[in-house]
């Protein structure tokens, strides 16, 4: 039966499952293969888990384990966890389609063809013209037209010898490019990309802000033309809660669409009982119980993540009805003397489980961090701190970008102590470049 757990806006606690297991490794015992079972079932993520039921179900006859379509077309259950075969057309493939379609069957396509197997995964050229020529044998101006005749075809920037030259192939084929972005490619590839803009304004006789404008438009094009034909595994995020808001309640569910069902195969079990065999039913019995082993471990994983992702939701309330709320400092120690538990126990519970969102995917982990002890912000979170530093980012005059260091100046005004160390973490944690690169002329 799934489980729904409602939290009412503005009330400050919550009634959590009363479970009466608990995970407490301070005790100093033998633990049973039970309850390393129990732990070890915990402390899975969602593929971890399939793939560890999976090898139960070998040694297991009886067991038989059902997914739900969402997860069973991802990763079926079989035998070897194959996946799903990517059927997505390869640029091999692609560019070899093209080639057919446009070129007659000459020399010179044959020379296309050659180009093509030597392209790598971004769909760059690994060989030099040189190097064709000596592996090849064939005249060095014909190697050259093929590999021009290569770089006419789709995707734009294919076959390039390097970053610089697929930039210009993209550009060059493209109508919106501003007017002196190929010229500044070609001569000067490499002032652009060390943010000389004035000797180039200079140069080429333009503003700052054309600069800047042939800046943005390069940032927009492909580096990697050709990976968006390599086959992916899927990565896909399989989240553990479901956290909804209805009639201004936060809603949490469990995610039951992720979740694999155990069953035990009566029918085996049927047919086997006609034999009047001693050995045959204490097999069967021993097999049951693996299987109520199994099935209790899976319930009490389950359960625990639902206790333990409500205790977080409530703590940060906030920031589920508004996700630009500041995250409230939560470390484990307060989890595990909130709910009763172990830190062991939560630790292993946060471990690779996902909460959805209607505004997106947050692993467990992301709603704890440690305390920043600062004098009247005892309970300020490092998320907190990021807030306020992308405020100040955001407001700072784009001309005159603000340095770490005048961040911190102006977090200690706040009552904030940080140092610009930190500040430089968090910055690049939020994946946000340094002041020499923020500066902007438009």
């Amino acid at each position: 039966m799934s489980k729904t757990i409602i939290i009412h806006a503005g009330k400050k606690g919550v009634n959590v499952l009363d479970l009466n297991q608990h995970l407490n490794l301070s005790q100093r015992q033998q633990l049973s293969p039970i309850l390393l079972q129990k732990i070890q079932v915990l402390n899975f993520n969602q593929d971890e888990l399939i793939a560890y039921l999976n090898s139960k179900a070998l040694e297991n006859p009886f067991i038989e384990i059902k997914l739900p379509r969402a997860l069973s077309e991802v990763a079926p259950i079989d035998h070897d966890m194959g996946w799903i075969p990517d059927d997505r057309k390869s640029l091999r493939d692609h560019l070899i389609e093209q080639v057919l379609l446009t070129y007659r069957d000459t020399l010179i396509r044959e020379m296309i063809f050659w180009w093509i197997n030597q392209l790598d995964q971004k769909g760059y050229s690994t060989k030099s013209i040189e190097e064709a020529v000596e592996e090849t044998k064939a005249d060095k101006t014909l190697l050259l037209d093929a590999l021009v005749l290569l770089q006419q075809l789709e995707p734009a920037g294919i076959a390039a010898r390097s970053l610089q030259e697929s930039l210009m192939l993209q550009t060059e084929r493209d109508n919106t490019a501003p007017e002196t972005a190929y010229i500044i490619l070609e001569e000067s590839f490499q002032d652009l990309v060390d943010r000389r803009w004035k000797l180039i304004a200079d140069r080429y006789r333009i503003s700052l802000q054309e600069v800047q404008s042939v800046f943005d438009y390069i940032k927009r094009l492909d580096p990697s033309p050709g990976e968006q034909f390599q086959s992916n595994l899927d990565t896909t995020i399989r989240p553990d809660l479901i956290v909804q808001i209805e009639n201004q309640n936060l809603i949490i569910k469990e995610a039951k669409l992720n979740t694999p069902v155990l069953s035990f195969d009566q029918d085996y079990v049927a047919g086997l009982n006609n034999h009047n065999d001693k050995e045959v039913h204490s097999y069967i019995k021993d097999k049951r119980q693996e299987y109520q082993n199994l099935q209790d471990s899976l319930e009490q994983r389950n359960e625990t993540i639902l206790r333990v992702g409500t205790a977080i939701v409530n703590r940060q309330k906030a920031f589920f009805f508004d996700k630009t709320s500041a995250l409230q400092s939560l470390q484990l120690s307060e989890l595990a003397e909130e709910l009763n538990l172990h830190e062991s126990t939560i630790s292993r519970t946060i471990n690779g489980k996902y909460i959805q969102t209607d505004f997106g995917t947050y692993e467990f982990k992301f709603f704890l961090s440690r305390k920043l002890q600062n004098e009247g912000f005892d309970s300020l979170s490092t998320h907190s701190i990021q807030q306020k530093l992308l405020a100040l980012i955001s407001e700072e005059n784009k001309e005159k970008p603000l340095s770490d260091q005048k961040i911190v100046d102006m977090l200690s005004k706040e009552n904030i102590t940080i140092s610009r160390r930190a500040v430089t973490k968090y910055r690049k944690q939020l994946n946000i470049p340094a002041s020499s690169k923020r500066k902007r002329f438009d």
